[in-house]
């Protein structure tokens, strides 16, 4: 071999190596940055511990839970794992009928109860479901469920459109997400498919800060209703000792042993401004509109992905399995 081919696989076998090299330590500093940290600074103590059975509708108030990949639980009370569709299996929310918010359900072992105003309730049984599937949509986005049947589609029907038809209700009846990410989260790293939740917008849990639905009331104008924590409709309240606001640098979270990963800020839209107690529209778009003024995304890099839409809270998602309850201790990275 000539010493000008020696010189060139020497060469060769250098710059193998040094980009084995970089490679390596590309994934290693990746694979550290998904790894919870080592250090833990307390921001508060969990305040209010929220699941919503039904997609839009009312919540029920829980003292502990379990927190799988999926969404709260306990027993068969589960995060968002039914939803009020069209005839066309499409999802309908508060957006469009902003009174839905006053369903109140109720689930003792497999029996569903629901009562709404100046309607008489109605209850059913998750066990005697029709196990046949259907397909249903929530933002485009297929997912497997299985309907309610008909007696519970034709109250809601009375109760939203003042008919018989055109509702129905509908079950996820799975423990893992079968869902993808919508196009728009994408950009989002931290977005997984199996944080999608079951009938969720966009993934399995929302954890607010007290001080900045605090600091956010003291913004608004004079005459204006005070907005509740039930407003933004999270699964975690935070209240103690964290600044408003700074939950805009949280990543990683633990609830006490149960470790959560930060996936992206909560945009907020329309449903912000319906009453949780009145199921009513703020005639002056507030809170939406107050939030609009200062906590809309500025960075030029990162407005795209969230538009004109203020952010409040984050999106989280499991890391470790685990119970909650009120009263524990809350964490963030050091």
């Amino acid at each position: 071999m000539s010493t000008l081919s020696r010189e060139a696989s020497t060469a060769l076998a250098i710059g193998s190596a040094v980009a084995l090299a970089l490679a390596a330590n590309w994934y290693h500093q990746r694979s550290k940055k998904n790894q919870p940290p080592s250090k833990w600074r307390q921001v508060g103590k969990l305040s209010s511990l929220w699941c919503y059975p039904i997609k839009s509708c009312g919540v029920i108030e829980l003292k502990d839970a379990f927190c799988a990949t999926l969404g709260v639980k306990n027993g068969l009370i589960r995060d968002r794992v039914f939803m009020v569709t069209g005839e066309d299996l499409d999802f309908k929310t508060a957006r469009t009928y902003p009174k839905i918010t006053l369903v109140k359900p109720k689930i003792d072992g497999v029996v569903v109860t629901l009562s709404a105003p100046e309607m008489p309730n109605i209850s059913f049984s998750i066990a005697s479901l029709d196990q046949k599937k259907m397909t249903a949509s929530v933002w485009g986005l297929k997912v497997q469920v299985h309907d309610c049947g008909d007696e519970v589609a034709k109250w809601f029907s009375q109760y939203l459109l003042k008919t018989d038809s055109g509702c129905r209700l509908v079950y996820y009846p799975f423990e893992e997400s079968t869902k993808n990410i919508r196009p728009k989260h994408k950009p989002f790293r931290n977005a997984k498919p199996k944080d999608s939740g079951g009938l969720t917008d966009f993934n399995s849990y929302m954890i607010i800060n007290q001080t900045s639905i605090d600091d956010l009331n003291n913004r608004l104008p004079d005459g204006t209703a005070k907005c509740t924590s039930l407003h933004f409709r999270p699964n975690f309240v935070v209240q103690g000792d964290a600044k408003a606001y700074e939950e805009d640098d949280w990543k990683w979270i633990k609830i006490g042993e149960t470790i959560f990963e930060v996936t992206k800020p909560c945009d907020r839209c329309l449903f912000t401004i319906i009453d949780p107690l009145t199921g009513e529209r703020d005639p002056d778009m507030e809170p939406l509109k107050t939030l609009k003024t200062y906590r809309q995304v500025t960075d030029p890099a990162k407005r795209p992905n969230h538009g004109e839409s203020p952010i409040l809270g984050q999106h989280i998602a499991v890391y470790k399995e685990g119970p909650v309850c009120i009263g524990d201790s809350v964490y963030v990275q050091a």
